[in-house]
């Protein structure tokens, strides 16, 4: 089955490590990349990535115009509805099936949830493909089985429990009106063992302050790390 996203990937390099990365709602994988700037400085030449774009045309989010231009072209994974949120999920699915496996898929705001929703997927045939994931902001996932029946709904942590059990590393802000409460949700969905939490300041946006950037690579790389040695 072939992806419907549209593929943009990051210039190859030869990294060693691979990160599938996902963006939020009314951005682009050009937003991304600039957001993630300077914390894939502090990562280093050891890894590389995919950016991937969302296909549903979305207004540019607050203050993305402004920065990246009124002409530019913004997205979301999802119109909204069940029907496209089940296909975003088959399609990640489907992505990550053809050009996996990634040590990290790396999700902002939607594109966590996206992640999260696949990685909550039962048979998921992507499972094994993702080794671990990072949430920066992340907002809640959508409940699979509800899709399937043309529902969409989107479960409080209550009702999943802890099915995410992989090593997920988590970003997120107190400060965060724009979804407030979201994100420590979906800290609450992921393995207690396995998750590690790097609080910053930012609100709903990715961090930039340096003592923060350097904070959540260090964590990055330490899930990483940690993921490669339980595998071997």
């Amino acid at each position: 089955m072939s992806s419907g996203f549209f593929n943009q990937k990051y210039p190859e390099r030869k990294g060693n490590y691979r990160v599938l990365c996902l963006h939020g709602i009314g951005t682009n994988s050009k937003v991304l990349e600039a957001q993630t700037a300077a914390l894939r400085y502090q990562l280093g030449p050891e890894y590389r990535y995919d950016f991937v774009d969302g296909d549903h045309a979305w207004p540019a989010a607050p203050g993305v115009a402004e920065v990246f231009g009124l002409d530019d072209e913004y997205f979301s994974y999802s119109d909204g509805s069940a029907e496209s949120w089940k296909q975003a999920v088959d399609d990640l699915e489907a992505y990550v099936v053809e050009n996996g496996p990634f040590h990290a898929i790396l999700g902002f705001s939607l594109g966590a949830a996206l992640a999260a929703t696949l990685l909550l997927r039962p048979a998921n045939q992507a499972a094994g493909k993702i080794r671990t994931a990072f949430f920066v902001c992340g907002i809640l996932p959508c409940d699979w089985t509800q899709l399937e029946l043309g529902n969409l709904h989107i479960p409080q942590a209550s009702e999943v429990g802890e099915l995410i059990r992989i090593p997920t590393l988590h970003a997120w802000s107190a400060n965060d009106t724009d979804y407030p409460g979201q994100s420590l949700g979906l800290v609450r969905m992921c393995n207690a063992s396995l998750r590690t939490e790097v609080m910053h300041c930012a609100g709903h946006q990715v961090p930039s302050q340096l003592y923060e950037v350097t904070a959540i690579a260090a964590a990055f790389k330490h899930m990483i790390s940690s993921a490669e040695q339980t595998e071997e």
